[in-house]
Protein backbone atom coordinates (compact mmCIF):
# COMPACT_ATOMS: atom_id res chain seq x y z
CA UNK A 1 0.00 0.00 0.00
CA UNK A 2 0.96 3.76 -1.00
CA UNK A 3 2.45 5.77 1.73
CA UNK A 4 0.88 8.67 0.68
CA UNK A 5 -2.00 9.82 -1.91
CA UNK A 6 -0.83 12.59 -3.48
CA UNK A 7 1.88 14.83 -4.72
CA UNK A 8 3.05 17.97 -3.51
CA UNK A 9 4.80 20.50 -4.86
CA UNK A 10 5.78 23.75 -3.08
CA UNK A 11 6.22 27.13 -5.66
CA UNK A 12 9.30 29.05 -5.72
CA UNK A 13 7.35 32.08 -3.96
CA UNK A 14 6.16 29.82 -1.12
CA UNK A 15 9.81 28.30 -0.90
CA UNK A 16 11.61 31.41 -0.71
CA UNK A 17 8.94 32.87 1.32
CA UNK A 18 9.38 29.83 4.05
CA UNK A 19 13.18 30.70 3.96
CA UNK A 20 12.84 34.10 4.78
CA UNK A 21 10.50 33.32 7.99
CA UNK A 22 13.41 30.56 9.05
CA UNK A 23 16.44 32.79 8.86
CA UNK A 24 14.47 35.64 10.33
CA UNK A 25 13.86 33.09 13.23
CA UNK A 26 17.19 31.78 13.39
CA UNK A 27 18.61 35.66 14.28
CA UNK A 28 16.94 35.16 17.39
CA UNK A 29 16.95 31.15 17.66
CA UNK A 30 18.53 28.58 16.03
CA UNK A 31 16.34 25.60 17.55
CA UNK A 32 12.84 27.65 17.30
CA UNK A 33 14.02 27.87 13.58
CA UNK A 34 15.14 24.28 13.31
CA UNK A 35 11.31 23.52 15.19
CA UNK A 36 9.46 25.72 12.27
CA UNK A 37 11.35 23.75 9.44
CA UNK A 38 10.41 20.45 10.82
CA UNK A 39 6.37 21.85 11.49
CA UNK A 40 6.49 22.99 7.97
CA UNK A 41 7.73 19.16 6.61
CA UNK A 42 5.17 17.65 8.88
CA UNK A 43 2.49 19.72 6.98
CA UNK A 44 3.86 18.58 4.06
CA UNK A 45 3.42 15.22 4.85
CA UNK A 46 0.05 15.88 6.38
CA UNK A 47 -0.91 17.75 2.71
CA UNK A 48 0.38 14.37 1.14
CA UNK A 49 -2.10 12.31 3.03
CA UNK A 50 -4.99 14.09 2.93
CA UNK A 51 -5.34 17.67 1.10
CA UNK A 52 -8.70 17.95 1.25
CA UNK A 53 -9.54 18.06 5.44
CA UNK A 54 -8.33 21.34 5.81
CA UNK A 55 -10.67 24.96 5.39
CA UNK A 56 -11.16 26.68 1.97
CA UNK A 57 -9.03 30.44 1.77
CA UNK A 58 -10.70 32.82 0.55
CA UNK A 59 -8.23 35.70 -0.89
CA UNK A 60 -8.52 39.22 -0.81
CA UNK A 61 -8.64 38.88 -4.55
CA UNK A 62 -10.42 36.59 -6.18
CA UNK A 63 -8.54 34.19 -7.98
CA UNK A 64 -10.13 31.68 -10.54
CA UNK A 65 -8.97 28.71 -7.47
CA UNK A 66 -10.62 26.56 -4.81
CA UNK A 67 -7.96 27.57 -2.68
CA UNK A 68 -7.47 25.90 1.10
CA UNK A 69 -5.19 26.77 4.06
CA UNK A 70 -3.52 24.90 6.65
CA UNK A 71 -1.95 26.35 10.07
CA UNK A 72 0.74 25.41 11.50
CA UNK A 73 3.68 26.49 14.18
CA UNK A 74 0.79 27.92 16.04
CA UNK A 75 1.39 31.39 13.18
CA UNK A 76 1.81 30.52 10.15
CA UNK A 77 -0.28 29.42 7.41
CA UNK A 78 0.16 27.33 3.90
CA UNK A 79 -2.07 28.33 1.22
CA UNK A 80 -2.34 25.56 -1.26
CA UNK A 81 -4.74 24.47 -4.40
CA UNK A 82 -5.42 20.28 -4.90
CA UNK A 83 -5.23 19.69 -9.14
CA UNK A 84 -5.73 16.22 -9.63
CA UNK A 85 -3.69 14.00 -7.57
CA UNK A 86 -1.35 16.96 -6.66
CA UNK A 87 -1.11 19.67 -4.30
CA UNK A 88 0.51 22.73 -5.52
CA UNK A 89 1.64 25.08 -1.98
CA UNK A 90 1.38 29.00 -3.50
CA UNK A 91 2.32 31.03 -0.27
CA UNK A 92 3.77 30.96 3.14
CA UNK A 93 1.85 33.07 5.63
CA UNK A 94 2.77 34.29 8.98
CA UNK A 95 -0.28 35.10 10.12
CA UNK A 96 0.82 37.88 12.38
CA UNK A 97 1.63 39.88 9.38
CA UNK A 98 -0.37 42.45 7.20
CA UNK A 99 -2.58 40.67 5.18
CA UNK A 100 -1.77 43.03 1.53
CA UNK A 101 1.22 41.36 1.86
CA UNK A 102 0.84 38.24 1.42
CA UNK A 103 0.98 36.43 -1.94
CA UNK A 104 -2.37 35.24 -2.29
Amino acid sequence: MPSSNYIVKVGAAAYFKMCAHEHFLAQVSVPAAQRLHDAFEATLNLLEENPCGYLRYEPQNKLDAELHAVLFAKRYRVVYEIRGEIVYIYDVQDCRQDIDKNLV
